[in-house]
This record gives C-alpha cells, sequence and structure tokens, in this order.
C-alpha cells in the first residue's frame, strides 16, 4: 500500500530551486552588464554545486550518485517505456550530469573571462596567458546558449513527464511522494550541506569580497 512519504531532503530541495533562480539571475545580469552582482551570483552558485557535489556521495540515499547512476541502455528503456519512479529516474541522471558539467564549465570558464575592464574580468585573466583567456572567454559566451537549451529541455520534459505520467514538480516542491514503505529511501539531515555551502561561500568571498566590493 502506498503513501506519501519524505523521498527528497530539504539540501536537494533547496539546490534545486536555488540553482534554478541563480542562473536565470547570472544570466540576466551578464546581459545588463551588472558585473559585481554577477560575479556574487556566480561565487553564490559555485558553493552551491560544490556542496550538491559533496552531498551526492554523503547525503541521503536519494540524493546520491551511486544511487540513480543508469547504463545508457537503462536510460533509453526507460525512455521507451517511461513510469512513475521514487526518485530520479534512469534518464535523468544523464540529464543531471550534462547540467551540472555545462554549469561548472560556466562557473570556470567565468574566472577566466575577459570583459572588456581591469575591473570587471575575471579573477584569473591577470595571471593566465592571454590564449587561455580568449579561450575562457569564446567558452563562457557559448556554453550559456548550450546550458539554457539543456535547461529548456529539461523543462519540457519535467511538465511532460508531470501532466502525462507522474507530477516530479509537486514532488520536488514538497519532497513527498506516493510509494510503497519498501521504497522510502533513507534521509539524512541537510545540516552538513549547508554548512559546506556556508563554508565554500565564505572561502570564495574572501577570496574575491575585496573586488566585489570595489565594483558595487
Amino acid at each position: 500500500m502506498s503513501q506519501k512519504v519524505k523521498v527528497w531532503d530539504v539540501a536537494v530541495r533547496f539546490f534545486h530551486w536555488s540553482q534554478v533562480l541563480l542562473i536565470a539571475a547570472l544570466w540576466y545580469t551578464g546581459e545588463e552588464g551588472l558585473m559585481a552582482q554577477h560575479q556574487l551570483l556566480a561565487y553564490t552558485l559555485a558553493a552551491l554545486v560544490i556542496a550538491r557535489l559533496i552531498w551526492g556521495v554523503i547525503g541521503s540515499e536519494s540524493a546520491r550518485f551511486s544511487r540513480f547512476a543508469a547504463t545508457p541502455v537503462a536510460a533509453i528503456h526507460y525512455l521507451r517505456h517511461p513510469v512513475a519512479v521514487a526518485g530520479h529516474n534512469p534518464a535523468s541522471f544523464y540529464m543531471i550530469v550534462l547540467l551540472l558539467l555545462l554549469v561548472s564549465i560556466q562557473l570556470v570558464s567565468g574566472l577566466a573571462t575577459f570583459d572588456n575592464s581591469y575591473l570587471s574580468d575575471g579573477p584569473l585573466v591577470s595571471i593566465l596567458p592571454g590564449s587561455w583567456v580568449e579561450i575562457a572567454s569564446d567558452i563562457h559566451s557559448i556554453n550559456i546558449n548550450i546550458l539554457l537549451a539543456a535547461i529548456g529541455v529539461h523543462i519540457v520534459a519535467a511538465l511532460w513527464h508531470s501532466v502525462r505520467l507522474h507530477n516530479v514538480l509537486a514532488v520536488m516542491l514538497t519532497g513527498k511522494d506516493a510509494i510503497t514503505t519498501e521504497q522510502k529511501p533513507k534521509l539524512r539531515n541537510s545540516t552538513v550541506f549547508f554548512i559546506v555551502f556556508a563554508a565554500v561561500l565564505a572561502v570564495l568571498l574572501w577570496w574575491q569580497g575585496g573586488a566585489l566590493l570595489a565594483l558595487l
């Protein structure tokens, strides 16, 4: 017999929705040339991603990458015959990996991106060869479009899945899903996730806080 039980901890839900807001804000500030705000948001997103990667190893069962990692064959089979799954399904594993990879590329390339201003250049611009900076700047400019396209695919897939099969959007909001007791994952307290997030963000702001204040 199924009942509403917690399948997502606070850490996973906080990461998911915060990432949505941060990427939207990063795109806007980048387009508007608000570089101080852009860099502050970027460091916040970097800390969030690092905390999620660590949580993906030590966190709740449903948050661990090892739990929902799937072979390409399993992912293709799921796309052909989708069913409601508690937690991430086999196909979503590859979308998660892709999004984390693209976000990471965007963050790392941003550290070495030239912005036609010594004040708002990435912090690594002054210490890297000019050819590397040009490559990083090109990657940063191109990768954002790839990232936005991947996010678009992810949103459409989530909406279709929620309307036609399983309301994964509601589950990610509430953390609860209708599953059998035997399927219930073991959840961990999310405090460690937030400690890691705060610690990494503090280090990044200690490193670049002075430069950010100069831009504001």
